[in-house]
């Protein structure tokens, strides 16, 4: 082609035809612009049809993770409303002044089961984490998935503060509690919650024969009682807390699987 094109080239040239010549010369550079157009448009269409293919991907695997968190949401927060209900009776009985052994026992027996410990949820925000660490946020065009994705992230910054809080609280709510009871006598019910922790969403029947006999106060004092009352009333007020930003947080889920599934047809 290039030979072809010499050849008129040089014919035009030597037959002084220089009207000729430009306009071929013109139309030659047309040609090549043309030419050059259409691949980067080709190009571009290539990347584009990539970036799509990405963005699809990214948003099916945030399909996943979302309802992954929403089940665990969903466990956690039933959970710990259960230990929150627990811990309501708790507080009712640190405010009684009684020292009877029904009392005391019902008391220690609270105190095991619903200061054990609380459930958390461990969001893997693989897909969150790889969007901002590439900088592929923006390969999501909808600005409204966009925008709700950033609003996820900050209600998982969110809870990460709460679980701060959480951690805080319930170890001092441990150390006025060590001071008031004799936590040896719930040894095998420890034990049997250490094999498996959901047992302490178990009825307290279960725990009844796990607890031993003895002096479940390590000293009768009303300003231990008053100390472990008031700290655990701290410790609830965060798991309330918490359950509250769980629930929030599963909403932005919600929210945003529904602006995914309205804003891109993954399922086609």
């Amino acid at each position: 082609m290039l030979f072809v094109f010499k050849k008129i080239r040089g014919g035009l040239l030597s037959s002084s035809q220089t009207k000729k010549y430009l306009a071929y010369a013109f139309g030659e550079v047309v040609l090549i612009v043309v030419g050059i157009l259409i691949a980067l448009q080709i190009n571009n269409w290539n990347e584009d049809r990539i970036d799509r293919i990405r963005e699809r991907g990214y948003l099916v695997s945030m399909l996943e993770d979302l309802n992954a968190d929403i089940t665990e949401i969903d466990a956690a927060v039933a959970g710990n409303t259960t230990l929150l209900a627990g811990l309501n009776r708790l507080l009712g009985l640190l405010k009684q002044d009684r020292t009877d052994e029904a009392y005391l026992r019902e008391l220690f027996t609270h105190s095991l089961v619903y200061t054990y410990w609380y459930l958390q949820v461990e969001f893997p925000d693989l897909t969150l984490a790889q969007l901002k660490s590439s900088g592929d946020l923006l390969l999501i065009q909808n600005k409204p998935v966009r925008d709700a994705l950033l609003t996820y992230e900050q209600g998982l910054e969110a809870i990460d503060h709460f679980s701060g809080e959480m951690m805080h609280y319930f170890h001092v709510m441990e150390e006025t509690q060590k001071d008031l009871l004799d936590l040896s006598l719930g040894k095998p019910a420890y034990e049997a919650i250490e094999e498996d922790f959901l047992r302490v969403l178990n009825p307290l029947d279960y725990f009844e024969p796990l607890i031993l006999e003895g002096d479940f106060l390590l000293e009768d004092d009303l300003s231990l009682r008053d100390a472990y009352y008031n700290d655990l009333l701290f410790y609830h007020t965060t798991l309330n807390n918490m359950n509250l930003a769980l629930k929030e947080q599963k909403r932005r889920a919600e929210h945003l699987i529904q602006l995914i599934d309205e804003g891109y047809a993954l399922d086609g």
